[in-house]
């Protein structure tokens, strides 16, 4: 989680992170959250969604 804040710290905000994970399960990214509220993604959820926009962040 505490991942997950800072990465919302550093593109501005909660919303557009969702959106870019969002855009991850779109394009066919597996294992991302199914639902755009990341309150109730689980623990595999979270690492999934911090590890895709970790990875999106070093392009």
């Amino acid at each position: 989680m505490k991942r997950f804040l800072s990465l919302c710290e550093h593109h501005g905000s909660q919303h557009l992170v969702v959106k870019l994970v969002a855009v991850g399960r779109s394009t066919g990214v597996s294992g991302l959250p199914e639902n755009d509220d990341w309150t109730t993604w689980d623990a595999g959820q979270m690492r999934a969604a911090v590890e895709y926009l970790e990875h999106r962040r070093v392009r």
